[in-house]
């Protein structure tokens, strides 16, 4: 009988080791898994911040395009140095998507030391992002103020990239047109809303002058205002907070549809103004000030092209 005991505590003693190698085997499987597992997840948050990078240094060289696709790489290879990350102008290529020279896309890589992974051999990995901006004209634009400016002002065309930023002036004086159809009674002032007719109170004006108005406003045909509200206080008011400012105006192609008060103007596209000095004054009044190029945020460029390029234009993420 002893015999038979003594054979099943070895048994069972046999078994109990098995048990404890499987356990701590099983232990360093898991232990293992568990550092791999911080390991990736550094990896991924590398990954992420490389992503922002990646993202950010695309927008910032997209605003060079399409003009100056040297100027673009050099924005993106500065940017992504500024924000931790260091990329070769070979990390960043240019190319067509809608127009010629409008797409850039950028690529970060870095290496990231590992915790866990060394005990594998692997001390570093390559983590890295992409991303591709684009930049574009807008059909649409937002906080645009509601003085209308002709696509004849000289300081509107003879310049690469568009426009150009010597001083000017843009006048709110009386229209006139040809023949009895004139514009009299419009004072370059114009109802943001498409099909409003003009009934714009001086109120609504002078919130759009402060403010801009914060409506998508696409391009097409809007009337005129009629009779001089820029004398309204309010107007005024506005016009002052704004010297010293850029603004975003609407600009049209003449000839206007002429109509006295209530003439239409056919908005082709938009320009960035700032203002240096303002003097409007009952049935007259000037803007001084220069042209300056302009970057819309929250639109989409147009992929049929959108408005003409007056040095407005849009930036945006691609894939």
């Amino acid at each position: 009988m002893a015999a038979v005991v003594t054979g099943k505590a070895e048994g069972l003693h046999s078994e109990r080791g098995q048990a404890f190698v499987l356990t701590v085997a099983s232990m360093v499987v898991l232990l293992g898994m568990a550092a791999i597992g911080i390991d990736i997840g550094g990896w991924y948050q590398a990954q992420r911040h490389d992503q922002a990078i990646a993202d950010a240094a695309a927008l910032a060289g997209a605003q060079a395009l399409p003009d100056d696709p040297s100027q673009a790489t050099s924005l993106a290879v500065d940017y992504a140095k500024r924000n931790g990350a260091t990329i070769a102008p070979s990390d960043v290529t240019i190319s067509s998507g809608i127009g010629t020279n409008d797409t850039i896309k950028v690529a970060v890589q870095k290496p990231e030391s590992t915790i866990f992974a060394r005990m594998f051999g692997i001390s570093t990995v390559q983590v890295g992002a992409k991303a591709t901006a684009r930049a574009g004209l807008p059909s649409a634009a937002r906080y645009v103020a509601p003085i209308v400016v002709p696509i004849t002002n000289p300081q509107l065309s003879g310049c690469t990239p568009p426009p150009c930023t010597d001083p000017t002036q843009i006048f709110l004086a009386d229209l006139h047109g040809p023949g009895s159809g004139d514009a009299a009674g419009s004072f370059a002032l114009l109802d943001l809303i498409p099909g409003d007719n003009g009934s714009v109170g001086s109120g609504i004006l002078a919130d759009w002058m402060a403010n801009g108005n914060p409506a998508d406003m696409p391009l097409g045909i809007y009337e005129a205002v009629p009779s001089t509200k820029y004398n309204s206080s309010d107007f005024q008011a506005a016009l002052h907070l704004k010297v010293g400012d850029e603004v975003l105006f609407p600009v049209y192609q003449p000839p206007i549809d002429y109509g006295g008060s209530n003439a239409q103007f056919n908005v082709i596209g938009w320009v960035a103004f700032h203002i240096d000095a303002q003097a409007t004054h009952g049935s007259s009044g000037a803007l001084n000030g220069h042209f300056t190029s302009y970057l819309a945020q929250g639109l989409l460029a147009s992929p049929s092209g959108g408005a003409q390029n007056l040095g407005v234009k849009v930036v945006q993420l691609v894939e």
